[in-house]
């Protein structure tokens, strides 16, 4: 998106990453506690440490909406349009149910969907585990729309406040965003 932005871990730090002690070393600058009912990692259900908050803090000129979808044809629908809209789509899942590991409140990013094999690629921040991983659009769907792992599960779309030709939108923009 050509914008200037911290480190992974400074962003991180922001968005409330709550870690282990014994993995406090790792970091320069981090939160060590006991585990959120969520699991470890940022707490950006936390409105101080939500994503709105962290764009809005720095100036970033983007905005996240949320969206559930209600069936395996809605995702893939609401993913290819998103992704060929340019936006960024990052999902929040149970990692447990979806890859039977890991965190009950977890995000990835959307990296692609493939139509021929109804299959999404998800980029996993997760420590231990592949970064890219895929998945069915059906697993996926599932998980999503029959599980619920907070009110902020599901999609969540990160889009430019600019359109393509520089002018501003304000699509889904919501008051204090």
């Amino acid at each position: 998106r050509k914008m200037p932005c911290g480190s992974q871990e400074e962003i991180g730090y922001e968005l409330g990453l709550i870690v282990p002690p014994e993995l406090e070393s790792r970091f320069t600058k981090v939160k060590v506690g006991p585990e959120p009912r969520a699991g470890y990692g940022t707490q950006t259900s936390k409105q101080e440490f939500s994503i709105s908050s962290y764009f809005r803090r720095n100036r970033i000129p983007l905005n996240m909406t949320t969206w559930k979808p209600t069936s395996a044809g809605q995702l893939k629908d609401l993913l290819i349009r998103f992704l060929l809209q340019g936006d960024d789509v990052i999902v929040c899942y149970n990692s447990q149910l979806l890859f039977g590991s890991g965190d009950v409140e977890h995000v990835s990013l959307i990296q692609s969907v493939d139509t021929e094999t109804e299959e999404v690629w998800v980029v996993d921040p997760a420590v231990g585990v592949p970064k890219h991983r895929r998945v069915s659009l059906a697993k996926l769907s599932d998980v999503l729309v029959g599980h619920e792992v907070s009110e902020h599960g599901g999609l969540w779309v990160i889009s430019s406040m600019e359109d393509k030709m520089g002018n501003w939108r304000f699509t889904g923009f919501q008051a204090g965003c």
